[in-house]
């Protein structure tokens, strides 16, 4: 046999069987493409999976398939059974791909394999298409050395979870021994972070809005570019549901940032805080709607300063569960941060499962400095500082000191990041670099560099965000959050809410067609937007 497809399911959900791309599912569109490449596709599963009784209905028709299944699955154990799979039908090469991506291409794979074997590669993928689009090819050979490096040098990435780029990221850590081999798309897609998988309610509704455009617009399935390029100016596809919550719950502030609102006066809150009981009906909202989102705590506030802030957290933190991943970002000054606080979060998290990052804002290397960006006592530079090994001990790789970036301090940047990347620092390598944000022009201009694209990109945050204030009021913008409102999340619902950004998005396409055009100075009067840098920043 010359290649074996080997396909993980593992984490499948209940969305890769729904029959909604024709009459059939993103799994078994996933089998058909498998079919057409090996006569034998290896599944990789897991002992207790919420789909298994769906893909024992499958399974048992489809003779090709041999699964193969374990509790959990680390890189380096699918690492080791691609291996042990290429061995036992004597393959050369395997075919890898996740069982719930409904476009995979079939000239695109074909591709692969005459390029994996034309110039005799060991590794060899795509990279500038839509993620889904095409699989992964692995030569026997290297998947075996590659998983004996998983015991050895490379074991602890190997011991990492399982994800969508466990090969690579294995790989990467010694990539100049590897001969590898890579298919580059003729445009670059990278920039729109397509991710047309069904894992999540988000991604999948992507995906069925792309198949249903390119079903009534009769584009072919087998062009990869034609229905890249239908994707990229799809607002359907480009907008689903928000993935990233920015919710209000306290609008007071321990400093006055330079870099804020409130240190402009312009931050008219109609309520300090938001109460508990609007909050827990807001993430029942959020639950049903999105599925599964990222919640950040405050939106323009200090969110400890709420007196029920553990509340707030813990509340987050009990939603997630087997269907509904709910991780929870609380950005803070670090001053009201405690040994018992951090406890009953990190222990409620561990019992939940779930993911809790902190940001905490330090913007400087010392005292004076940062006295003078926040407003307050140098003293507070210190208790900000112990905030972080506090926090590391409980939520170990997930806290980020964060440096904004601004004229007035960037003389500190390069000595902020030596320090802080070390992983002998007190948050063990993790940081931030924030680039500062004008709120156009709403604040000076402290932007030390321009890191805008030379081509304006769709805005990210009217594509997947939604900041909800105290009041649960909804601005269309983080930028303009006190000026332009959507509805309330408590009245009208996080729906009704949503499909109004549906409109602004469509104008918005359209504002990014014309500022790239060959006319357009990259700006636009009479619109925001065209002075707004914060399109291409993306959030957790």
């Amino acid at each position: 046999m010359k290649n074996l497809v080997v396909l993980y399911g593992g984490d499948l959900t209940s969305h890769a069987f729904e029959k909604v791309f024709g009459s059939e599912s993103a799994f078994e569109r996933v089998l058909n493409w498998a079919s057409n490449f090996s006569d034998k596709i290896i599944l990789f599963l897991k002992d207790s999976s919420p789909v298994s009784g769906e893909l024992s209905s499958i399974i048992s028709k489809n003779p090709k398939i041999e699964s193969l299944s374990h509790d959990s699955w680390t890189k380096s154990l699918f690492i080791s059974e691609i291996s042990s799979s290429l061995k036992k039908y004597e393959a050369e090469s395997a075919i890898i791909s996740w069982a719930d991506t409904p476009f995979l291409n079939e000239k695109l794979t074909s591709d692969l394999i005459e390029m994996h074997s034309k110039y005799s590669a060991e590794y060899t993928f795509a990279d500038g298409f839509p993620y889904g689009f095409a699989p992964e090819l692995i030569e026997s050979g290297t998947a075996s050395i590659l998983s004996e490096l998983c015991k050895t040098s490379l074991k602890a990435e190997g011991d990492k979870a399982m994800d969508r780029e466990a090969v690579f990221s294995v790989m990467r850590g010694d990539i100049n021994s590897f001969e590898i081999e890579t298919l580059i798309s003729d445009l670059d897609y990278r920039l729109l972070r397509f991710n047309f998988e069904s894992s999540s309610k988000i991604n999948f509704l992507a995906c069925k809005n792309l198949y249903d455009e390119a079903q009534g617009q009769k584009i072919d399935f087998s062009d990869a570019y034609a229905l890249s390029n239908l994707a990229a100016k799809s607002p359907r596809v480009m907008q689903t549901l928000p993935a990233f919550y920015n919710i209000q719950i306290s609008s007071k502030y321990n400093h006055k940032y330079c870099y804020s609102l409130e240190a402009a006066g312009k931050n008219p809150a109609s309520k300090d805080f938001m109460d508990f009981s609007d909050f827990q009906k807001i993430l029942s909202q959020i639950k049903d709607f999105s599925e599964s989102a990222v919640i950040s705590l405050s939106a323009f506030g200090e969110p400890l300063l709420n007196p029920e802030f553990l509340n707030f957290a813990l509340e987050v933190i009990n939603q997630n569960d087997q269907s509904h991943k709910i991780p929870l970002l609380i950005e803070t000054d670090g001053l009201l941060v405690n040994q018992e606080l951090a406890s009953k979060i990190s222990e409620a998290a561990k019992s939940k499962n779930a993911e809790v990052n902190w940001i905490i804002y330090i913007d400087s290397v010392e005292k004076f400095m940062y006295a003078g960006l926040h407003n307050c006592p140098d003293s507070d530079f210190e208790k900000a500082l112990a905030s972080i090994p506090l926090l590391e001990n409980h939520f170990e790789g997930h806290v980020y000191p964060q440096f904004m970036r601004m004229k007035t301090n960037e003389n500190q940047l390069e000595s902020f990041y030596r320090f802080w990347k070390e992983k002998e620092s007190p948050s063990k390598g993790q940081l931030i670099i924030q680039k500062y944000n004008s709120y156009c022009s709403s604040l000076p201009d402290l932007k030390s560099a321009d890191l805008s694209p030379v081509n304006r990109l769709p805005c990210w945050h009217l594509r997947r965000d939604m900041t909800i204030l105290a009041d649960g009021s909804v601005p269309f913008c983080f930028q303009l959050a006190f000026e332009q409102n959507a509805g309330n999340v408590l009245t009208h619902g996080i729906e009704a809410v949503w499909e109004k950004f549906s409109q602004v998005l469509k104008e918005h396409l359209l504002l990014v067609d014309e500022l790239n055009s060959e006319k357009s100075d990259g700006k636009s009067a009479d619109n925001k937007c065209g002075i707004c840098d914060e399109s291409y920043t993306f959030n957790f």
